[in-house]
């Protein structure tokens, strides 16, 4: 097992295959016109989890954990797809070869965290596709890897602007999450959260709707 220090200063696993991280993706000023259209005050936020959400292309349905037609929201909007063609555009070849280029993302999911909040370690579920994309804007933030069946685990820094794309092992066999906390420890030192917004893209499984 290859071993390496995490921003945290401790002893990880190496990144998990598959998982892909792009820095800077976003100039500042597109990142602010992303944070314009998630604004705090917006009625479209969902409030059914411990952090607010915005749902598109398809509600996700947390308590089945799966999607059907019923679920289907519409095409997703025009923001929302110029900004999931750029991170097409962005991903590796390797990415790319699991992405079907007549299958857009069809679903988006705009997550709010604010200092304290985050999301239980989990995997997508298998409706949908083989690639996962997540653009954060806002605070920056520790994503925690994990895999049963090794005991390894990675830490990955989410900085603002930035892209990560899980596919492949990173996508399939390591739990990822966002521990709830104030700060995050980056090269030794306390760094406070603030509000922080991801936008996640995914596609939706052959077969699918009504698969939890």
């Amino acid at each position: 097992m290859s071993l390496q220090l995490s921003l945290t200063g401790t002893e990880t696993a190496a990144a998990p295959i598959g998982l892909e991280y792009h820095p800077d993706f976003l100039a500042a000023s597109e990142e602010d016109r992303l944070l314009a259209h998630a604004p705090i005050d917006s009625p479209e936020w969902l409030t059914d989890l411990s952090r607010r959400v915005m749902h598109f292309g398809y509600k996700y349905d947390y308590t089945c954990r799966s999607l059907d037609e019923t679920t289907r929201i519409g095409p997703l909007p025009e923001w929302i797809s110029e900004l999931s063609r750029k991170v097409r555009e962005a991903a590796s070849e390797e990415a790319k070869r699991l992405l079907d280029p007549k299958q857009p993302f069809e679903q988006a999911i705009i997550n709010e965290y604010e200092p304290k909040q985050g999301i239980a370690p989990h995997i997508d579920r298998d409706c949908f596709g083989p690639v996962v994309a997540t653009v954060s804007l806002g605070s920056a933030v520790d994503m925690d890897f994990s895999c049963d069946s090794t005991g390894d685990e990675f830490t990955q820094r989410l900085e603002p602007r930035s892209l990560v794309l899980l596919y492949g092992d990173a996508r399939s066999k390591w739990l990822h999450g966002i521990a709830k906390r104030k700060f995050d420890t980056c090269n030794g030192q306390k760094v406070e959260r603030k509000r922080r917004v991801s936008i996640t893209f995914r596609t939706i499984a052959e077969a699918g709707l009504g698969q939890a």
